[in-house]
Formats: structure tokens, sequence, C-alpha cells
């Protein structure tokens, strides 16, 4: 279930389209990167005497092409992809986040769920015990007193009960608004699962930060941009060649000339800028190397505290469902018991009571700890690539 929200968070939310359009603009940028740069024309016109205009032409036709540096179209073709590499990672960070907080949300709602199912329970039980009290008080030596209490404290059990329901009503709306549903769409009653999954080993998914989060592949791929920037930087210091035809006309139709020419550019007056250019480019492309090694770091520390989150609250539930659960129910059964037959205080019952309900309800509220904690982790380290 939780597979097919986190899919329909994806596809209805809109900062997940935000994502796709600048991968696809991305990935239209490759296709802009050209080898060859525009031609360029010239018209001239002479102004001076007839027969000077007749001999020489009085109309210069000129056309130049630059020619492709070496490696520079490569290396900014290189540069467009890591980017586009880098923005289709961007998209799963969107699509991840997204699907985190629906099945956050899914999973806050089932506890909501579980914890009004057991709120049922604890009135149910003490609507018996109100009843009891009434069938003792009309003995003789009894006050009553134990039937006032226990409608007292039903009341309060049954605000909290409706308290409950509000707060699942806030969830659900929560839950809606993040798939992009009405926000009055119902939502059928929700369970947990009894027991708790089984908890990824911590070395392991560290193991996998560097090809599956896709956050740092994002990294990895700006570096890679950056070292393109290298080697753009470095192929533009170099002399650019271009090639050009010049012809002379004479506005009376008659052909006078025709030049070919090579020309070439001098970098070497501005190598000082050049040659800075080209040692930014490389601090830029080592401090995105350091950047992603660092990022490796925090996302392992997140893998570490997610994996010793859940496996604490898998013990936890399995603790709360076993000895401590069963403890507490026969003390509350015998306690009960012994009410009815006066043996034991009110107020003992009670307490007891009250007991056996926190741990039922521990109980579940761990089952979900560890179930979000799981899909912190996943976010980390997804479970696909």
């Amino acid at each position: 279930m939780l597979s097919r929200l986190r899919a329909e968070a994806v596809r209805n939310h809109p900062a997940v389209d935000s994502a796709k359009f600048k991968a696809t603009a991305a990935s239209q940028d490759i296709r802009s990167v050209r080898l060859w740069d525009d031609p360029m024309a010239g018209l001239m016109i002479m102004g001076a005497e007839k027969m000077m205009r007749e001999d020489d032409g009085d109309i210069r036709l000129s056309i130049e092409q630059p020619l492709p540096r070496p490696g520079l179209y490569a290396a900014n073709r290189e540069k467009a992809e890591a980017m586009s590499r880098a923005e289709a990672q961007n998209v799963r960070v969107s699509a991840l986040s997204r699907g985190n907080s629906t099945a956050k949300n899914a999973i806050e709602l089932a506890l909501a769920d579980e914890a009004i199912r057991i709120q049922t329970t604890q009135i149910g039980w003490l609507r018996k015990m109100v009843e009891n009290a009434r069938q003792r008080s009309v003995n003789p030596g009894e006050t009553g007193i134990d039937a006032l209490r226990l409608e007292s404290e039903l009341a309060r059990e049954e605000q909290t009960l409706q308290a409950a329901k509000r707060t699942r009503e806030s969830i659900a709306q929560r839950l809606n608004l993040s798939l992009g549903r009405s926000l009055e769409t119902s939502w059928p009653q929700m369970r947990l699962p009894e027991q708790p999954v089984p908890v990824p080993v911590a070395n392991a998914e560290i193991a996998r930060i560097p090809r599956a989060n896709p956050q740092i592949l994002a990294m990895k791929e700006m570096a890679s941009a950056a070292s393109a920037d290298t080697r753009i930087a470095d192929r533009e210091r170099q002399p650019g060649f271009s090639v050009g035809v010049e012809t002379d006309l004479y506005s009376g139709g008659d052909f006078r000339s025709a030049t070919l020419g090579l020309k070439m550019t001098l970098p070497w007056f501005n190598e000082p800028s050049y040659q800075a250019k080209v040692d930014a480019s490389r601090s830029r492309e080592r401090a995105a190397n350091k950047d992603t090694e660092s990022a490796v770091r925090e996302v392992a520390d997140g893998v570490l505290m997610t994996v010793n989150e859940a496996a604490n609250s898998a013990a936890q539930a399995r603790a709360y469902s076993g000895e401590i659960f069963d403890r507490a129910s026969t003390a509350t059964t015998t306690l009960e018991d012994s009410w009815i037959t006066s043996k034991a205080p009110l107020t003992d019952l009670l307490e007891s009571n009250r007991l056996l309900f926190s741990i039922r309800l521990e109980q579940r509220r761990f089952i979900a700890m560890q179930l979000a904690a799981l899909e912190d982790l996943y976010l980390l380290v997804p479970l696909r690539p």
C-alpha cells in the first residue's frame, strides 16, 4: 500500500513536475552545444572617383567562418551531459522526498486508527466495570463511590476518543493534500503490522550510498561538470582560427578580384587572465569532489541514526508485545477479579488497566516509529537504483 501511495504522490505533486521540466531543459541543452560558430558576412561600399571605382571595384563582399577549436566542443558537450544527468538525479530526489512524506503520513494515519481501536476497547471495558459497580452498589454496605469514579473515568476516556477521532481526520486531510486529492476524501480504517519488520544492516546500507543515493550521484555529476569546465577554460586559451573570402565587384556588375585568407587570434596577450580562469576552474573541481565526500559522510551518519532508531523501535515493540504485555494483562485480570469480590481497591484496578492500555498503545507506536525510520532510511539509500 505504501508503494502505491508513494507512486501516486510522485504523479500528482507539482514539485516533481518542476524537477522533470528542469531535467528536460538540461537534456535540450545538450543539443544546443555547437561545433561550428556562426559565420559572419560583410558588405562594404567604396566612395571614390569613378575611374578608381571602375578599376578596383566599389563593392566588397566578405564571409568569414571561425574554425572549431580542438577539444572545446567535446568539453562543452560533456559538461551539458553531466548537467543533464545531475538534473535527472534531482528528479529522483524530489520524487523520493514526496514519497517519503506521503508514506509517513499514511503510517501516522494507521497509528491513529490503532489508537482509536485501543481507546474503544478501553471504553468498552470501563462500561462493563461501570455496570458491575452499579450492581455492587445495591448491596448493603456499598456506597456507590466506585460507580461514580468509574463513570467519571468513562466520561474522560470518551472525550479522549473524540479528540483522537478529530486528530485522525486532520491526518487524513494532510495525506489527501500530499496525494493531490480532495481534502474530504475518506480513508478506510488502516492497520499497522502486528510485529516489526526486519531491519537492514547499517554497514551494507552505507556501502550502497555512492551508487544509490541520488543526491550523491547528482553531486558526482556536478563534479564531472566542473572537470569539463576546467578543460573548457584550458581550450579557450588556445589560439582560434577562421577562414574568410573577400570579393571586389563594380556596381556596374563586373568582377574585379577575390581574396582567400586565414585569421588567428592572439591569446598570449591575455595569458594571465586565461590562466586565472583555468586555476579557478580547477579549484571549483576540487571543491566539488570534496563536497561529494563530505555529503557521503553526512548520509552515512544519517543511515547509522535511522538504522539504530529502527532497531531500537523493533526491540521495544517485541518487548511490549511479549512478556511486558503478558504480565500487565495477568495483573489487570487478577485485580479485576479481586475488585469484583471486594478484595482490591478500585484505584489499583484503574492504575493496572491504565498501564495495560499504555503498553498496548506504546507497542503500536513503536511499530509506527520503526516504519517511519525505515522510510527515512530508504530516502537516504533507495531500494531501487
